[in-house]
């Protein structure tokens, strides 16, 4: 049960890998679901079957801002900072950066490093 609600945490990081299998999986069982019920809810001409559908699209929108802010905790940017993927042609460069960037070496002020790598000995941000 706990992993199913780490899906909706907003504390905490993932890696690139994490973020981009959550991001895919997560995206196609939420796209199955939805045509799983909306085929079930056409074939029974029952228009109440509309109502999980938004049910299961809202969770899966819920779940994929918690990954993508976990993922903006691991590069060091605050959780706010997915807003900034409504801004036309820097939401490229911030996706982008979200999917390729190697997250912050060691602990930062969102958490540890999901990879459990500690930082080196005279590590500063940025010198990698």
């Amino acid at each position: 049960m706990d992993v199913i609600l780490e899906l909706f945490s907003f504390q905490g990081r993932v890696n690139r890998a994490w973020y981009f299998w959550h991001t895919f999986l997560d995206g196609a069982v939420a796209i199955g679901l939805i045509l799983a019920i909306v085929i079930v809810g056409g074939v029974l001409g029952n228009p109440l079957f509309a109502l999980p559908a938004v049910g299961v699209a809202v969770a899966a929108g819920v779940a994929e801002l918690a990954i993508t802010v976990k993922r903006l905790h691991d590069i060091g940017r605050p959780g706010w900072h997915w807003w900034l993927l409504l801004i036309p042609f820097y939401n490229i460069y911030l996706g982008l950066s979200l999917l390729f960037k190697r997250g912050s070496i060691g602990p930062n002020e969102f958490g540890t490093d999901p990879l459990g790598t500690p930082a080196p000995v005279g590590y500063i941000e940025g010198d990698v």
